[in-house]
């Protein structure tokens, strides 16, 4: 069925697939790198993950769960009932698809992972590096500038930045920075909790 799917999504463009910037493995990446291919033949990838982030949050909803798990209705009506659902929410036709196929394969319960890993494809896609900065005040402009100035030396030449910004009053000052698989905490409160340690350890 995966090969059926597989070859029913390229023949949306050349019928040559194209391969994720990334390499994706397992079951998941089969299944993440025929969407990505589909996705990219018919110039819909950012449609495609626009509605898979939505559908992400939904998927860890109590009663989308007990759906996802359940033995009680056929891997066939999951696949139907996925199919009205991507039509009623205007999903692109190969993300409803995609859905479609990963239910009839039984293979629900790892869709959250197919769409992180979707996810991470489309990151690698626009050549984006995440970062986040969590403050305990909202950034000015003149300390952004200064951050953004200082995640250029972090990241591959090239790369474009998306930075995310998150307040947080219990940090007291300073920063905690997130650039890609880095992480650097510069708070005042990691600092307090670093002296407090020594003068326990003093004790």
């Amino acid at each position: 069925m995966l090969r059926t799917f597989v070859r029913f999504m390229c023949s949306a463009g050349s019928g040559q697939t194209k391969k994720p910037p990334i390499s994706v493995f397992g079951i998941e990446g089969r299944y993440v790198t025929a969407l990505y291919s589909a996705g990219h033949q018919i110039n819909q990838l950012e449609d495609i993950e626009k509605h898979l982030r939505v559908l992400q949050k939904e998927l860890v909803k109590p009663k989308i769960v007990d759906f996802v798990e359940t033995s009680m209705i056929s891997a066939a009506n999951k696949a139907k009932l996925l199919e009205e659902i991507g039509k009623q929410a205007g999903m692109p036709a190969a993300a409803i698809n995609f859905l479609s196929v990963v239910a009839e394969n039984g293979r629900l319960k790892k869709l959250r992972r197919m769409i992180t890993m979707f996810l991470a494809v489309m990151v690698a896609h626009r050549n984006e590096a995440l970062c986040e900065v969590i403050t305990a005040k909202p950034l000015d402009d003149s300390a952004r500038k200064s951050l953004m100035d200082a995640l250029k030396k972090f990241v591959k030449q090239g790369k474009n930045i998306t930075l995310t910004e998150k307040v947080d009053p219990s940090i007291i000052g300073g920063m905690i920075v997130g650039v890609e698989d880095k992480h650097i905490d510069m708070s005042i409160a990691r600092k307090i909790q670093m002296y407090t340690d020594i003068l326990k350890q003093s004790v």
